[in-house]
Parts: C-alpha cells; structure tokens; sequence
C-alpha cells in the first residue's frame, strides 16, 4: 500500500491544522474512493543535520524521502524537492517540520538524492574549486542516486497518534566523498551517506523555518507552519509553536526588539508572513502533536523575505568604502511564477554595494545600535537586495542601496600566541582560512590593520582562558569589530577550547576497499588496522573547519602512525551507522553492542570497507565516538 503524508492519496486534503488557535488538529480521515479506512495521524518532528566534510558549498536536491512503515505502506513527508545547501547544516540543524503521518511502526526510509542539479566546491585553503561530480557507483556524471536507511531495530520510527516523535536525518558530507585532487578539475565520487535517528543527539543550535500563523499572548508564543531551507512553494510541513521568553531578541520588518515587545509585534504581522527562530527543541514537550521550539532570536517579514529581492549569505572578505566582496556567496533568486522555487546559485567573490539608506542591524543584539561601519572583514553576513546575474545565471554583483544587512555571530578558530591571553594566529576566521581576506582599513590607525597572525580578541563570554597555555586551539563565536576600529579585532560572546569541540576522524581505503582495515572489533572499542596496503590518503583526526590542505588543526595517523581505538561515548546516545547506498543499505544503531555485533558480520573476509569516518573527542590514541559511519563497498 502506498499513500502521501499530509496529503492523503485519492484526492483527500491535507490533515487540518488550526490556523486560530494552539492546538493542531488530528483527525480521523476517510479517503473517499480509497476504501473504507480511517486513517489517524501523528507527527514526525523530522530535522537535518550533517557531518562535515571539506566543503565551502554542497548544494544539492532533496528529492524524495519515502517512510516504509511494517505492513509495507509506504509515506511520503517531503512530497515536494528541496534545495539544500548541506555545508549551512555543519554548526545548525535544520528543522525540516512536523507533516502528520499515518500511525504505525516504520521501519526504513528511501532517500533520493538529485545531484543533476548540484553546485559543490571544495576549499581549497579557503578559495572555493568546483568540482566535477560522479556516481561513485558507475564512474558516470552523477544524477539521482536511491538508497535506504534502516531504523534501528530496537527504535524504530513510532508514530501515535496526538504526540510527536523526534526524527533526524544526518547527511555525513565526508563519508558520502571521495575526491580525485589530481585532475583538473578535481573529480568527486559521490555515495550518499545519509543516516536516521530516533534518538537524535542535537550539538549545535537550530533553526526553524515557516509561514506565521498566530500569537498567543497568554502563552508567550506563536505558530508558524513550517517551511524549511528556502523553501517558498510547497505545502507547509506542519504547525510548530515557538516558545519565546523575556529574553528573546527580535527583527521583524527590520524593526528590532526583545521580550514582550517583539511578541506584539509578532502578532500584528500579516498571516504567512515567513518567519526564521534560532533555538532549541523542546524534547520534553513532544506530548501534543504541535512540536514546541524555544527561540531566542526571532527574525520575520523583510527581515529575511520580501518575496522580490535576492538573499545572500556569506562572509565579508574585503572594504573599500561603500563596496564590499563577499567570499562564498549563496544567493537565492526568488521565481515569481508561483511554480519553480528560488533559484540557489553559489559564487567565490560576489561584489556587492552598500548606501545611506541600507539598513544594518546585528543579530542576537536588539539593543545594538549599528551603522554601516559595522560591517568589518571577516564578518558572517546575511544581505537582502538586487542582485544582477551574467547571461549563464551565475551571480555578479548586488546593489543594497536600500537593501538590509544583517550581521550573523561569526565562528573564530585559532591558536593562543600567549598563555591565557586571546591574541590568535588564526586558522579560520568565518570558516574560512584567513589568507583569501584582504585586512586593509580595518584598523583604527596607520599600522592597526588586524593581523591574522596576531589576531585580538575581546572575550567577554563566561569561558575562563586565563590557565589555557600557549598554542591551545580555541574556538570564539560574537563579531568583528568595526570597520576601522581595531584593535581589538573581534568580541567573543562566546569560547571554547578546541579539545573540548566535536572533532572529526576520517579514514579511507583505495583499490576496491579493505577486507581487512580494523586490527580487532570488540565490545571495548574498535581498533584501526593503519598498516593496511589499501590505506588511501586521507587518515585524519580534525579539529576545526575541514580543507583540502592539511593545515594545523590536522592530526595525521601515519605521522607517527597510531592504530587509533574507537570507543564509544558513555555519556552520549550513540549514532552509529554501517553499510553502502547500492544493495544492502545503510543500517542505523544506537547501541555500540548492536553495531558491533553487525560490523563483525559485514567483515566476514570478503565484503570490504572503504571509508571511516567519525565524531567524538581525540586525546591522542583513543578516539571517544557517539556517531560513526562505516561504508561498505557494495
């Protein structure tokens, strides 16, 4: 049996949702022409997230996931393609919504990838390279590319009816490449990893994406329906309630906020307004159908959508005066013929012009009063204006004379010059490596330009550096100082040492893959056989932004070679995850025990293993896990 989700098969609507109220509607559903069945319905908060690879951009389409519930009915909860940029998903999840789904057990997903319309640039020491991308399956140009993802069978996907149920797909941009750095241009192999969860482990923030609804004053909340990435066509993908407090920060219509303020506002918008929350889920509300997220930004109208002007997203790499270069532009065109959705381009440089009557203001910070000085090099951006395109589509300038700039809380990577004191030698400023930034103007005086070897920063977060030694990698997440006012060159509201971030471990094999790559699969840990004759070049534990270079963030496990054990994190539900996107599919585990036990079935002396990759903490011979992805060749 087959049926849509949300919108039921043989022409039934889609299941109602109260527009004027807090409560989602979940009804019996009886499909006239489809029998006499009645349908109940609960809601998947379905989210995305990734493992990050050495990327600057990966847009690709989503183009269909399918749920295979165990009497072999099959739903649909994304009925319509969506165009991803699955690099934005490395520091935010991403939630997908909350569509109504029939009751049931599901079992597996379906998942295709449509890479016909893909842009993917590695980085290559911070400058973006397009790539020529291939089915690592056939060695052909890469078109949609089918698979299934198996739940874990002790968790599977329950869906009951007036209760949601929490659901993450993990896209792992490193297991799911392989890159040909020796041609030109360079040649990617692509096998889509993309793992299931039940029990998602969410480490970073998230966004919520979608249409306003209604406010509820009493409750210091409203309702969006939820319409994720940049999604401007489809069918909504659910109600979901967002949780606000005395200290949330809002810009609605390029009017800034906090509090009780901004949910008045919020409550004068017009209905289907598109509105962005930054926040958390709420785990421990997921009782009702109607997911609840808790905001702490709050961003609605012009803020991010006016439905006729171009969105960029991006860094600012140089100034010179009113003229900025954006470095790793993604841009969304909005098509207004009500068929096609925005149209995502990506360019390396993107010059973009600002005037008088642009409007600035800073993320997070409604009490900042920010001018165009504010906009300094290195800076994450988020620009609405007109953009102007070369006669094959690709992005050249942008006018945001009377456009809006919104200043984003930008990721600093570097290591300490001096004990306890927050002077970098930057690693990435942006996420991206500082030699494509052009520091001139920057400083207050002759000779006060930030030097990104000699980087200062401000820290006003609650992290105490002061016993951090000499050439600790440290992570900074606030905003640039202002243009032509450093030093100091950054103010940190937030810190942390780069031992203490999710570090990535990436091994892969060549020649067909490894019968043999472990030394032992035990039930105390995994141990990586790295005197393998197919050990192929990549053999890394990474802290910080990945890049085709190896910079020096970047430990090499043959230099001095270390068979490094992976363990498993006791203190994290575990994502673990084995096999390829051609035959067997790729099977889901939270439990180290019931990965074991499947990894020492799949190595049985002829099946072979291609790529490692996994998250966790290094402390130099024990890499602690809570997810791992294994691909087995098919």
């Amino acid at each position: 049996m087959t049926a849509l989700s949300g919108r039921a098969s043989c022409g039934a609507r889609s299941v109602l949702r109260a527009l004027y109220g807090t409560v989602l509607a979940i009804i019996g559903l009886t499909a006239a022409g489809c029998g006499n069945s009645t349908f109940t319905y609960g809601t998947p908060v379905i989210t995305f997230s990734a493992t990050p690879g050495p990327f600057t951009t990966y847009l690709v389409q989503v183009y269909q996931i399918a749920l295979v519930r165990d009497d072999g009915t099959v739903l649909y909860p994304l009925t319509v393609p969506e165009m991803v940029d699955l690099t934005q998903l490395n520091d935010r999840i991403e939630l997908f919504g909350a569509p109504a789904l029939i009751e049931g057990n599901y079992l597996s997903a379906s998942i295709t990838i449509n890479y016909s319309l893909a842009q993917i640039y590695t980085n290559v020491n911070g400058t973006s390279q397009a790539v020529t991308i291939l089915d690592a399956s056939t060695g052909a140009a890469a078109t949609t590319i089918s698979y299934s993802v198996k739940f874990d069978t002790a968790h599977p996907l329950v869906i009951k009816r007036g209760s949601a149920t929490p659901l993450d797909f993990n896209f792992d941009l490193s297991a799911s490449s392989s890159l040909n750095t020796a041609t030109s241009p360079m040649q990617l192999s692509v096998r889509p990893v993309m793992t299931a969860s039940t029990q998602p482990v969410y480490r970073t923030g998230m966004r919520a994406r979608g249409e306003y609804v209604t406010t509820d004053a009493g409750g210091s909340n409203f309702t969006v329906n939820s319409r994720a990435f940049f999604d401007i066509i489809s069918s909504p993908k659910g109600a979901i309630q967002i949780q606000t407090d005395a200290n949330t920060s809002y810009n609605i219509n390029g009017l800034i906020f906090k509090g009780a303020d901004g949910l008045t506002a919020m409550s004068k918008l017009s209905i289907n307004s598109m509105v962005e929350a930054y926040g958390t889920l709420d785990l421990t509300a997921l009782n009702s159908a109607k997911p609840t997220f808790k905001a702490t930004e709050v961003y609605a109208g012009v803020a991010i959508s006016n439905g006729l002007t171009a969105r960029i997203l991006g860094t600012v790499a140089s100034r010179s005066g009113n003229t900025l270069h954006i470095h790793g532009a993604v841009t969304a065109q909005p098509i207004l013929d009500y068929i096609t959705d925005e149209t995502l381009s990506f360019v390396d440089d993107l010059p973009v012009t600002l005037g008088a009557s642009t409007l600035i203001s800073v993320d997070g910070q409604p009490d900042a009063n920010a001018t165009l000085q504010n906009i300094s090099v290195g800076q994450k951006v988020d620009l609405e204006g007109t953009v102007t395109f070369s006669t094959t589509g690709i992005p050249t300038s942008a006018d945001l004379t009377t456009g809006l700039v919104r200043l984003s809380s930008t990721p600093v990577w570097g290591t300490l010059n001096t004990a306890g004191i927050p002077t970098l030698n930057l690693t990435s400023l942006g996420n991206y490596q500082p030699a494509v930034f052009t520091y001139t103007g920057t400083g207050s005086a002759t000779g006060a330009d930030s030097d990104p070897t000699a980087y200062v920063v401000t820290n006003s977060s609650a992290t105490d550096l002061s016993g951090a030694p000499a050439n600790s990698l440290v992570r900074f997440d606030g905003m640039v100082a202002p243009f032509g006012a450093a030093p100091p060159d950054f103010t940190a509201t937030a810190a942390v040492l780069g031992a203490n971030t999710d570090q990535v471990l990436v091994i892969d094999w060549v020649t067909g893959g490894e019968a043999n790559p472990f030394v032992s699969v035990a039930s105390d840990g995994i141990t990586v056989n790295m005197s393998a004759a197919t050990l192929g070049s990549t053999h890394i534990v990474q802290t910080g932004p990945l890049t085709i270079q190896t910079p020096a963030t970047t430990v090499d496990l043959t230099n001095p070679l270390v068979n490094p054990k992976i363990v498993a994190d006791p203190a994290i539900t575990g994502q673990f995850a084995i096999g390829n996107t051609s035959t067997t599919g790729i099977s889901s585990y939270h439990s180290y025990s019931s990965f074991q036990t499947q990894l020492s079935t799949v190595l049985n002396g002829t099946n072979k293993i291609q790529k490692l990759v996994a998250v966790g903490k290094w402390d130099g011979a024990t890499f602690t896990a809570y997810r791992i992805d294994v691909v087995q060749l098919p």
